[in-house]
């Protein structure tokens, strides 16, 4: 799929992304070579991601923003097919980082669902979530947050009082 200049998408772990420029870059002795340079939005450090137009394996991770429509359908659907909790740590993390780096929103939003309800079991015992899931649901939301904030022309600070509104309409 060709993409073009000021064209909003989601690039893998970068999450929402402008495509600022596609131009010839020169890297070290390299010959120059075609890249989409992408600028990472809703980030407070300046960042630019190339990404080579030639690489099919890396182009294939660029994607289109999802629609307003895919996005309330989304939230609409949070915790109907949350996977299951996975009591070892290791495996977990392995789990979950993999269901994130796939990009899939489902299964990124299936990831904050199980977080969220284990971090819920886990208060109403006294006790609270551990460093390694605070991070990966921190790093889920985030992701989703910005998509969800590009898709209902909303800032990424209004989507969790959004979705909370949207989930109690449906319930």
């Amino acid at each position: 799929m060709a993409f073009t200049k000021g064209e909003t998408v989601v690039y893998g772990g970068s999450g929402v992304c402008e495509i600022d420029d596609i131009k010839d870059v020169r890297f070290y002795h390299e010959r120059p070579q075609k890249y989409y340079i992408l600028k990472p939005l809703f980030v407070n450090q300046a960042q630019v991601v190339y990404v080579p137009f030639n690489n099919e394996k890396l182009t294939a991770k660029i994607r289109p923003v999802i629609s307003k429509k895919e996005a309330l359908e989304l939230i609409h659907g949070i915790d109907e097919d949350s996977i299951e909790w996975i009591e070892d740590r290791n495996e977990r993390k392995e789990v979950f980082n993999d269901l994130l780096s796939s990009g899939d929103r489902k299964s990124i939003v299936s990831v904050i669902s199980a977080i969220t309800a284990h971090r819920k079991r886990l208060q109403d015992e006294g006790k609270s979530l551990n460093q390694q899931d605070e991070k990966i649901l921190t790093d889920a939301e985030r992701r989703m947050n910005a998509e969800f904030a590009v898709a209902l022309g909303m800032d990424p600070k209004e989507v969790p009082g959004f979705i909370e509104e949207e989930r109690e309409k449906v319930s």
